[in-house]
């Protein structure tokens, strides 16, 4: 099964991009979490509730222009190294449970280094 495109572009920020989302938009994962729990693997509902979360957090235009990049850039097909998933809501549950966690570890250095740095 091909992973939709909205759905990959989405774990991809998760692991890799993390920078591109706002405070605001982190504190809410969770929420995010919670709404594709409830869609029991359904690809299509739970691409279209990514793409209503990105634009509710101002990260619309950004999925558009990277899925966009990736329609123009596409040359020749190659293989794909991304292995198919086959439990879509439980490795996005996954993946948004994770990045949550390290963005709060990384919250609480920062906030232990800032008042370490007042003694």
């Amino acid at each position: 099964m091909k992973i939709h495109k909205d759905i990959a572009t989405f774990l991809y920020w998760l692991k890799e991009e993390q920078s591109i989302f706002l405070p605001e938009a982190w504190r809410d994962l969770p929420n995010l979490e919670d709404e594709i729990a409830n869609l029991a693997d359904n690809e299509s509902s739970i691409a279209e509730a990514i793409k209503n979360w990105c634009i509710q957090r101002d990260l619309g235009e950004q999925l558009r222009d990277c899925l966009r990049k990736d329609f123009d850039d596409a040359g020749e097909p190659t293989p794909s190294t991304t292995p198919p998933l086959t439990n879509i809501t439980q490795t996005l549950r996954t993946s948004i449970e994770d990045s949550y966690k390290k963005l709060q570890e990384i919250a609480a250095n920062n906030q232990s280094d800032t008042s370490n740095d007042s003694n």
